[in-house]
């Protein structure tokens, strides 16, 4: 009897991640027939560097930083738009695209299915995983040809730390998308989540340029999740550990705490 009981227990693991996979390989091939995801997460590195050259001027790019001597602004940016697009594709994909399935019905189906719910969560973070390396590769790819690749970096730190920013965002975004709210009210939540984060990152708008224009706002920028992550992610990049460190680390134990709660309120159903 023991010997059954131990030859099963492989046999549900295998199962398992073959359920797992499954799901990712469904979660993507309905993710990318959504235009925000191409949006969110593979144009909107191209898009802001457009932007601030459109703006700044089209040797910006390659503008050495006064403090930081052959550190280009696009060694920075890159390290920088890969968190951004973490964050993108963690609260703004994540928790749209939770919306849209649980009002079509499709979570409560899943959840009366044999398919266990935490399969489901992880094949989404999986998916949103792999979004942000290809958009990440992808952006470094073509601005390593137009640009040419920095004088220093580091794949490895950058990985390690892109894991773990990753990480915290799609925490954030399963937990945003499994709350009770209405297709409109996740159309309305998600995009005002990431703009007050994109807007006090640092990214799209120094965030020095907001303590003369609107103080209390600078104030939220010193305290922004995403602009820590960023300046984790620059660190890591160059081979070094950021002074946010400390800041990255609770914010990955919050991440830890929130998938705990995510388990517990994630809204199959939907309104009644």
């Amino acid at each position: 009897m023991a010997g059954t009981v131990l030859a099963e227990r492989p046999a549900v693991g295998v199962r398992r991640t073959g359920t797992v996979w499954t799901l990712v390989r469904a979660q993507v091939t309905l993710l990318l027939r959504t235009p925000v995801v191409l949006l969110a997460v593979l144009a909107l590195p191209f898009a802001v560097l457009l932007v601030l050259m459109l703006v700044i001027g089209f040797r910006f790019p390659t503008i050495e930083f006064g403090a930081m001597p052959g550190v280009r602004v696009i060694d920075r940016l890159l390290p920088e738009m890969a968190g951004t697009v973490a964050a993108a594709a963690g609260i703004l994909v994540l928790t749209l695209h939770l919306s849209e399935v649980r009002a079509t019905g499709m979570l409560r189906r899943l959840r009366r299915s044999p398919m266990r719910g935490g399969s489901y969560l992880t094949a989404q973070a999986i998916v949103a995983g792999a979004l942000v390396v290809a958009s990440t590769v992808l952006f470094m790819v073509v601005t390593f040809i137009v640009y040419g690749p920095p004088r220093s970096w580091h794949p490895l730190y950058l990985a390690g730390a892109l894991l773990a920013v990753t990480y915290c965002s799609v925490s954030a975004g399963l937990l945003l998308g499994g709350l009770r709210m209405s297709r409109t009210g996740a159309r309305i939540a998600a995009p005002l989540c990431f703009a007050l984060l994109f807007l006090g990152s640092g990214l799209g708008v120094p965030r020095e340029g907001w303590e003369g224009v609107a103080p209390w706002f600078y104030q939220v920028t010193t305290v922004n999740p995403l602009a820590q992550l960023n300046d984790f992610l620059f660190a890591a990049y160059q081979g070094r550990l950021s002074d946010t460190w400390p800041a990255v680390a609770g914010l990955l134990a919050t991440a830890v705490v929130v998938n705990v709660v995510t388990r517990r309120v994630f809204d199959w159903d939907g309104a009644s």
